[in-house]
């Protein structure tokens, strides 16, 4: 749906988020997983009524394409003209800002595993969470993992197939394994 499209249906979109939200999140979550598949303007509206219900705040123009994979959604924010493009997985606490584009096969998880016991294989050991925030005007490339903590700042890009394991300043372009500035915007 492009942003014109949104707003000329917009009640009957805030109707059917009315409808949705009389079901479980039970239900609601199910759903998101059983049309995560659906192609088109149908599967980004579908999309957009369930995410409305499960996150804790979305925005208008949230676009949602196919096969993108949700872990922990109720500890989402999205804000306006939010676009998340297929074989996407997004996962914890995250705050998505205004007008952030994320390409396709990006990964963000704000988990980490802890392993200071070295008696506890880590995998067994706690997990900590630590939010990833991302402000306005946010470009996203394609392959990219956004790792636990990171803060990206309003007006940047991230190179396609940067590892982000640290904050990201405003007006600046990252790329590399591990990111790093390329130049100010």
């Amino acid at each position: 749906m492009k942003e014109k499209a949104f707003y000329k249906y917009k009640k009957i979109i805030i109707l059917l988020i009315k409808i949705v939200s009389l079901f479980p999140a039970s239900l609601n979550k199910r759903s998101l997983v059983m049309f995560r598949h659906t192609k088109g303007k149908i599967g980004i509206l579908l999309r957009y009524i369930l995410i409305k219900n499960l996150a804790k705040s979305v925005g208008n123009n949230v676009i949602v394409l196919e096969d993108v994979l949700f872990d922990a959604i109720h500890l989402m924010t999205f804000g306006n003209n939010v676009s998340i493009n297929p074989y996407c997985y997004i996962a914890g606490e995250i705050s998505f800002g205004n007008n952030i584009a994320v390409a396709n096969h990006t990964s963000m998880h704000s988990a980490n595993h802890t392993y200071s016991d070295i008696k506890v294989p880590i995998k067994y050991l706690p997990i900590e969470n630590s939010p990833i925030i991302i402000d306005d005007d946010v470009w996203i490339g394609a392959g990219c993992r956004i790792l636990s903590g990171v803060h990206i700042g309003n007006r940047s890009i991230v190179a396609a197939g940067a590892v982000v394991n640290k904050d990201v300043p405003t007006h600046t372009i990252v790329g590399g394994v591990p990111a790093k500035v390329i130049k100010t915007i």
